[in-house]
């Protein structure tokens, strides 16, 4: 049975080891009925496709301008648990998103109005529901921003503080943005690995040995899209038109699985 949204596979010009599979998973920004449908659709094809070795690397912004991210956060948690006795490896990347959360948290923060801007008023409201907060009518950012901060569940803090900036598997190499591509990997500075565009996005050098698959920044086309340099799957979670997509590699192949049903999509400013 075919699964939704599944394209054809094309070949990439980086090889993986014969048994090894990765599986990438884009931006996710709070849309719970859409990344069910994903993850839906990759579970079916794992059954009918074992893996020697597997890795499960989700991309980071897995918060704000959806209406779900509290229950997205609790479910990626649930995950890394269940994982520690799987079989296969599941890698939770860092995300600009996730910086500006928990700066929101930390009352010493300075980005607290550009992080309720893009997105945290809706991350905020998810989580006092989420927690079953009762809320007064006419309460302000401030007032809310202390909610938030006082039934934030010490579960998801201590799983936030897990996230990596970087999970490499033979030539390829997960990011949440982006790298600086003529610096050394181990030299990456969180901020390009969760905020970088341009410089990433328009590098025109030499081909380099590995290959980065990076979410952030939102195909045009709101389809995944491969390049010399690095493949995005950052299909527009949050959009109307957009996706959840995900990468699956193996050998020297990558094939791409996206879910973007309407059900349960609320809009908002950023739709």
């Amino acid at each position: 049975m075919l699964m939704f949204g599944l394209y054809p596979k094309k070949k990439i010009r980086v090889k993986l080891a014969d048994g090894q599979r990765v599986i990438a998973i884009g931006d996710i920004h709070g849309q719970r009925t859409r990344l069910s449908g994903l993850m839906a659709s990759i579970d079916e094809y794992r059954k009918r496709k074992p893996a020697e070795e597997e890795h499960i690397v989700f991309l980071g912004d897995f918060v704000d301008r959806g209406p779900f991210s509290a229950h997205i956060i609790e479910y990626l948690r649930k995950r890394a648990k269940k994982a520690k006795s799987a079989k296969h490896s599941e890698i939770f990347l860092h995300g600009n998103h996730e910086e500006l959360m928990l700066e929101g948290l930390d009352h010493t923060g300075k980005r607290h109005d550009v992080w309720w801007r893009n997105g945290g008023m809706q991350t905020v409201e998810s989580y006092l529901k989420f927690q079953k907060v009762e809320v007064a009518e006419g309460l302000n950012t401030e007032e809310k921003f202390q909610l938030f901060r006082e039934h934030f569940p010490k579960r998801h803090l201590k799983f936030l503080h897990t996230l990596k900036d970087m999970y490499q598997v033979g030539p390829l190499v997960f990011v949440h943005a982006g790298i600086q591509m003529d610096m050394p990997l181990a030299g990456q500075k969180h901020q390009d690995v969760r905020w970088i565009r341009d410089p990433f996005l328009h590098w025109n050098g030499n081909s380099k040995d590995f290959l980065v698959v990076h979410g952030h920044s939102i195909t045009p086309s709101f389809k995944p899209e491969i390049h010399k340099h690095r493949i995005a799957i950052d299909t527009g979670s949050y959009r109307l038109k957009g996706k959840i997509s995900a990468a699956i590699f193996e050998k020297n192949t990558v094939r791409f699985i996206s879910s973007g049903t309407k059900k349960d999509f609320t809009q908002n400013k950023f739709s």
